[in-house]
């Protein structure tokens, strides 16, 4: 099995920051994580012992996670981020400096959009989420500012494609520190516009952001940038009648959301939240189920105890791993494969580790997971995922490579 060496915990920042995963950098705590063994890691769900069925599948349409796979490498950048599928089928990926590629059969083509002037790669900082409207009209990227505060722009798109020069502030947010910006962007099945958001940076949340919904920090956000300038709040949002509230808020309790996808099938949200010191997690709700939920930061780390009592709303992750453990020290989310390449894997969620590289799986049925397993293969410092118009899904590297994963 392919496995780079898994980093130090204070490795990712020397390596340009970690780009807003942040789990566990020295600057994400007062004092560096203590050497002694972490204690008992809560219980995760059984793993299927080599070549058994997987429990509870129902048979017919669970996916088999046994399949040979390989990576190709389709192109090269300088620190890819994102991407995301336009109107014209075309797969776009941005570059953490501030420009955005469309990804062809030839590599990647010249920059359609170029904010190098406007971002900044300082801390976990840059170009972060990008993301086409429902209806094809416009381009919306997630950016930190020069000050370090979150902006998301809209671009226009015609017949020709994205216009660089027609172009609008849809959001910002001041960011009180340098990491944990979040800044993943998702359309959802509904239309609307999803921002992730981290709970503003520091150790341990010490704005305690996590549950406070009168702040956007460390949450999940759901506009309509096309009902109004410069977004309209849609009048479902769950908190739009709690005047202690922000409407814009759709799900909190959040820590650092850096990865979070829909699943074009089952309408299903999966959130990959970034962990403190002990746990990495995955949540998964419908989208009706995930309004006004509350994922626990910073009272819970995963399923254990942080700051306080478990908040009797917790929605517990359905999936997570010991922080630093073999697994890695800072997940990074993917999405549900609905490609056509690979049939094993189709219904499984793909996910990564910016420190362990490997790409894994996980089957869930009715909120449990019924399989799981690491795919043999990995890249090396995974910091995102893309999935095509055919529903293909890509490893981006933050040294610069982008690979499809293929069957082998």
């Amino acid at each position: 099995m392919l496995r780079p060496p898994r980093p130090s915990r204070s490795v990712p920042l020397l390596l340009v920051g970690l780009l807003a995963l942040g789990a566990c950098a020295p600057d994400d705590a007062e004092e560096p994580p203590p050497e002694t063994a972490p204690d008992e890691p809560a219980e995760e769900p059984d793993e299927p012992d080599d070549g058994d069925e997987p429990a509870d599948t129902d048979g017919d349409d669970a996916p088999g996670l046994g399949v040979d796979l390989e990576l190709t490498e389709v192109a090269s950048m300088q620190s890819p981020t994102a991407g995301a599928v336009g109107p014209d089928g075309v797969l776009y990926l941005a570059e953490r400096a501030g420009t955005v590629h469309p990804l062809g059969g030839d590599g990647l083509g010249e920059p359609v959009v170029d904010l190098a002037g406007a971002t900044t790669t300082d801390g976990e900082r840059g170009l972060l989420g990008l993301a086409f409207a429902a209806d094809g009209t416009e381009f919306y990227l997630s950016y930190t500012d020069t000050r370090g505060g979150t902006v998301v722009e809209a671009f226009a798109v015609d017949s020709d494609g994205i216009d660089p020069e027609q172009r609008r502030i849809v959001f910002t947010l001041e960011q009180p520190f340098a990491n944990h910006n979040g800044g993943d962007l998702q359309v959802g099945p509904d239309g609307m516009l999803y921002l992730g958001l981290g709970d503003g940076g520091g150790g341990g949340d010490p704005l305690e952001a996590g549950q406070d919904t009168s702040t956007l920090l460390g949450a999940l956000l759901r506009i309509d940038p096309l009902g109004d300038e410069p977004y309209a709040v849609p009048e479902d949002n769950p908190f739009v009648d709690d005047p202690e509230a922000r409407d814009e808020i759709y799900a909190y309790g959040l820590r650092n959301p850096w990865r979070f996808s829909f699943d074009p099938e089952t309408d299903e949200l999966w959130i990959a939240d970034v962990g403190q010191d002990e746990r990495e997690e995955v949540n998964v709700q419908s989208v009706e189920e995930a309004a006004g939920a509350n994922y626990g930061w910073n009272l819970m780390e995963g399923t254990r105890q942080f700051a306080g009592d478990e908040p009797g709303d917790h929605v517990p992750p359905v999936y997570e791993y010991e922080t630093g453990g073999p697994i890695g020290c800072a997940i990074t989310g993917g999405y549900v494969y609905r490609g056509a390449a690979i049939p094993e894997l189709v219904g499984a969620y793909l996910f990564s580790d910016f420190c362990g590289g490997g790409v894994h799986a996980l089957v869930v049925e009715d909120g449990e997971v019924v399989d799981e397993a690491e795919l043999g293969v990995a890249g090396e410092s995974v910091v995102s995922f893309a999935r095509d118009a055919d529903g293909e899904l890509y490893l981006l590297d933050f040294g610069g490579a982008v690979h499809r994963i293929d069957p082998a």
